[in-house]
């Protein structure tokens, strides 16, 4: 396997996507994340610069995800979606709930964004199985 062998817009795809995802969800939950993590409204802000490390984060996210793909000779969509859960599982969640835990956050932050990661793996499955 070589890096070069990627579906580089597969990856792009499913980075937009998980920003997509992310807008979505975050709209949707903004007040209840909002109050899990003690912000008020008038205290949250969005900076160009925490949009682009974002989309930096996801599509490193997205090209990991697509390496670790690319070692199984052939996968479908059912693999890829499986794939994004048994990592969500494993690593992302877990981690969330560390951090939330240690940082003596209620469990509505890690049910919150553990949530959005789950959202976001699926769609990236689902992109790299569609594009298989």
């Amino acid at each position: 396997m070589s890096i070069a062998t990627l579906d580089y817009f597969a990856i792009l795809t499913a980075t937009v996507i998980s920003m997509i995802v992310g807008t979505i969800w975050y709209t949707a939950l903004g007040r209840f994340w909002l109050r899990a993590v003690g912000l008020a409204e008038d205290q949250a802000r969005q900076r160009a610069s925490d949009i682009v490390i974002a989309f930096l984060a996801e599509f490193i996210m997205a090209t990991i995800f697509a390496v670790l793909l690319a070692h199984f000779d052939g996968y479908t969509l059912l693999d890829a979606i499986t794939a994004a859960l048994f990592l969500w599982l494993g690593f992302v969640m877990t981690t969330v709930i560390v951090n939330a835990r240690f940082q003596g956050r209620s469990w509505d932050l890690p049910l919150i964004d553990g949530g959005h990661w789950l959202l976001v793996l699926l769609a990236q499955g689902a992109v790299f199985g569609a594009f298989r």
